[in-house]
């Protein structure tokens, strides 16, 4: 993983380039391209018929030979990183000039491309992006914004809301509403719920892996920093998550497992996690982890009535390029055509598309989880990720997690988070705004 210098350093060289245009705006002289010889020749290059696409999801290689296929001799070529690491590998290429010609990006890594050069504006010709807004949220398009507002850097795909997946038949045995709006409705009562928790609990039975969970639920609506880079989170909804995971953590009512380890995946094949909080994406991987209890499983809303943002992915294009208008077809093409079940399409006909399948998940016994996803989706509110999240999120998590354990009262972690995040972004959100503002001085000369 990289330090906090090596981001920091692409800011300062981001800034000093947009100081310098501006100052090269300022310039009376006109440069003249030299003359050709009477004896040289302009050849007209061929622009490849081949891209390179980078992604994390496996259905990329789908996309790639669905698009063969519509345009005959082309060839995409699909490399996969893991979620993890795609990011690191997409900037150190960019910084390189090795960069492919698309990469996609998950939602909350998307503010470390926000403030960097080398991506396309997606909104200028010959993209014209801003044809297919009115086809998006307007939450969801502001993502794809560069910090500056001035850019389309990323094209929106998919986005996907915060779901509870249970198992209904745990609900049954145990006396609780198992019908999906019964127990949503059951749910929205902090105190049921715990209560559901603790007598679970005395059967070895969890409704959640960490303590800090409640706490995300209602942090899943909030942006970590605002567009002044500012602490956004220190509000009466994020005290009262944090009151729930401190009451979580007192009572010993979390699992202290993780979905993405051996011990998470046995807790699961065994019985003792009768919910989890996942994407929509979570019904799919569910079935992957656990296929021998299909039928067993259902989904509904959050607890506490809340519809929080879990995550997305965007396409960007690099302006290393070769044939940036092939690769331009190709992102519309994916954003026009993802109709995977248990999927979010950006493209709002393409949720149409999939909502008049009508499908019923065998997983999920039968349930039409797709008009729930829908639906969840159309509440809640998308965010935008600033290019100095991956800077404070570390000192976030770990001041939440003592305040949290030490019981702390939450309006006092709250301000001792905001200062110490104000305190260690000092120096960068400072360069950030005055590139921001640079910016829009330069705009408005070159108008």
């Amino acid at each position: 993983m990289k330090g906090k210098g090596l981001p920091f350093r692409r800011l300062i060289v981001f800034a000093m380039m947009i100081i310098m245009l501006f100052s090269s705006t300022g310039c009376d002289e006109t440069t003249i391209p030299p003359q050709l010889q009477d004896d040289e020749r302009v050849v007209e290059s061929k622009p490849p018929s081949a891209i390179t696409v980078w992604c994390f999801e496996q259905q990329y290689v789908d996309y790639a030979k669905k698009f063969e296929i519509e345009h005959p001799g082309v060839k995409v070529n699909v490399k996969r990183f893991s979620y993890k690491d795609h990011v690191d590998a997409y900037l150190d290429a960019l910084e390189q000039g090795d960069a492919p010609d698309v990469m996609e990006v998950g939602h909350e890594f998307l503010g470390e491309f926000t403030g960097i050069q080398g991506l396309m504006d997606l909104n200028a010709a010959p993209f014209l992006a801003s044809t297919l807004k009115p086809d998006i949220s307007p939450d969801l398009w502001d993502t794809g914004l560069s910090f500056d507002n001035k850019r389309l850097i990323a094209l929106p795909i998919t986005t996907s809301p915060l779901v509870t997946f249970y198992r209904k038949d745990i609900m049954e045995r145990y006396g609780f509403p198992s019908n999906p709006e019964e127990l949503a409705v059951y749910m929205e009562d902090p105190d049921r719920w715990l209560a559901m928790a603790e007598k679970l609990k005395e059967h070895g039975i969890y409704l959640i892996q960490w303590d800090r969970e409640p706490m995300q639920w209602f942090e899943s609506m909030f942006p970590l920093l605002n567009s002044r880079l500012q602490f956004n989170r220190n509000n009466a909804m994020i005290a009262q998550g944090m009151l729930l995971s401190q009451r979580v953590n007192v009572q010993g009512l979390d699992a202290n497992v993780g979905l993405w380890t051996d011990a998470g995946n046995e807790a699961l094949r065994n019985g003792k996690l009768a919910m989890v909080y996942l994407g929509s994406w979570g019904e799919l991987q569910l079935e992957e982890w656990v296929p021998h209890m299909k039928g067993l499983w259902r989904a509904t809303r959050l607890p506490m009535k809340l519809y929080g943002y879990s995550t997305g992915a965007s396409l960007i294009m690099s302006e290393q390029a070769q044939n940036k208008e092939l690769a331009w077809s190709f992102m519309k093409s994916v954003f026009f055509g993802v109709t995977d079940d248990a999927t979010v399409a950006a493209y709002m006909p393409s949720r149409k598309v999939l909502l008049d399948k009508a499908r019923r998940s065998e997983f999920l016994g039968g349930q039409q989880s797709d008009r729930l996803y829908m639906e969840l989706a159309s509440k809640m509110k998308e965010f935008r990720p600033t290019p100095l999240d991956k800077l404070a999120v570390e000192w976030y998590r770990s001041t939440r997690q003592k305040g949290i354990e030490n019981n702390s009262p939450p309006g006092v972690i709250l301000n001792q988070i905001e200062k110490l995040i104000e305190q260690q972004l000092q120096q960068e959100r400072r360069v950030l705004l005055r590139y921001s503002r640079a910016t829009f001085r330069t705009l408005d000369l070159m108008s």
